[in-house]
């Protein structure tokens, strides 16, 4: 988390005043890409300008700062399987995320890699938790309904709290 990602998610403050929906289990690297392809299409529109950062709340709960993000670098690394595998961090459960500046969302996935050699054998996970100002738009439910059974929804905050590895 970034300080104040992380004083958000101490107080209930958006984006983690609303849902959240992740996946269930592990996701091949096609269907992560596919996933966030759907979710960038879905976001783009509603915020022009993005953060992104290395979070490594379920690593070990490390507090980092943002940089500037771009949806074209972002684009970039969903362009392929290969970009998607390259755009990971190298350190187990470190989440690569991208938030709203006005923070109606936080977007994040992980790439775990099991033999460098075959990038196609990772394990992905995904998480995308919405404002609840920005959840009347209904992308939640379109998500939910294109990947049923690969995502679920939950109540940001607690499920954020409940993966802490610090």
């Amino acid at each position: 988390m970034t300080p104040e990602l992380q004083q958000r998610l101490d107080s209930t403050m958006p984006p983690f005043d609303g849902s959240c929906i992740h996946s269930v289990g592990d996701l091949t690297l096609s269907q992560l890409r596919e996933l966030l392809f759907a979710a960038v299409s879905s976001l783009t529109a509603s915020s022009p300008e993005i953060q992104s950062y290395h979070d490594w709340h379920e690593h070990d709960g490390y507090i980092v700062e943002s940089k500037p993000g771009s949806w074209d670098s972002l684009n970039l690394a969903i362009a392929t399987d290969r970009t998607l595998f390259d755009s990971r961090d190298d350190d187990f459960d470190v989440r690569i995320a991208f938030y709203a500046s006005t923070f109606d969302w936080l977007l994040r996935y992980n790439i775990d890699k099991d033999d460098e050699s075959d990038y196609n054998t990772v394990a992905c996970n995904f998480d995308l938790s919405v404002a609840r100002r920005l959840n009347t738009t209904g992308f939640i439910d379109d998500l939910l309904t294109r990947f049923p059974k690969a995502l679920m929804q939950c109540d940001s905050q607690p499920w954020f709290k409940s993966n802490y590895g610090g």
